[in-house]
């Protein structure tokens, strides 16, 4: 499924985001006078923030790889899907199964956070144009641009509250 596809795409670019900004704090970063500590790798706020990077795009992994399982099992049934089917795939089936479009928002929205708050952990020298840290956002915002994630939470809400299927779109 395309919409899968681009999921992926979008988690692989905050992960190459996280992981440039994580290296360049561990040699290049420089405490904050007033941190008392001795290496950015100690400083208690860029620990928080490197956290909760982590936290956000593990959860963001672990619904694309739910919404991968749904695919695959609807793949498997080697038969054409019904609309309900095909529906069930494109949006949360039910409260413990999530699908494609619930995964595509949250790792847009936790890939524009991370990208964008890189800089918070990475200090000012690392907005210099030589370290290209601002294509990661460049390029996520891109690539979301192109499939409003506005379109995929409006779809979900109709479903949670009026148990409507979206309609099936190359979007979808």
């Amino acid at each position: 499924m395309a919409q899968l596809t681009k999921t992926n795409v979008y988690l692989g670019i905050t992960k190459a985001a996280f992981a440039a900004a994580r290296e360049y704090t561990k040699t290049t970063t420089k405490a904050w006078i007033t941190s008392g500590v001795d290496s950015a790798t100690q400083d208690p706020y860029l620990l928080h923030h490197y956290g909760d990077f982590w936290v956000e795009i593990q959860a963001a992994i672990a619904l694309a790889d739910q919404a991968a399982e749904k695919v695959q099992a609807a793949w498997d049934k080697d038969v054409s899907l019904t609309h309900q089917e095909r529906g069930e795939v494109a949006m949360p089936a039910a409260s413990f199964a999530n699908a494609v479009s619930a995964s595509k928002a949250l790792a847009t929205r936790v890939g524009i956070d991370i990208t964008n708050r890189i800089f918070e952990v990475t200090g000012t020298r690392a907005t210099a144009t030589k370290y290209g840290f601002d294509r990661y956002w460049r390029d996520l915002r891109t690539f979301t641009l192109h499939d409003p994630v506005d379109y995929k939470l409006r779809a979900i809400g109709d479903w949670v509250l009026n148990d409507q299927l979206p309609v099936i779109t190359q979007y979808s």
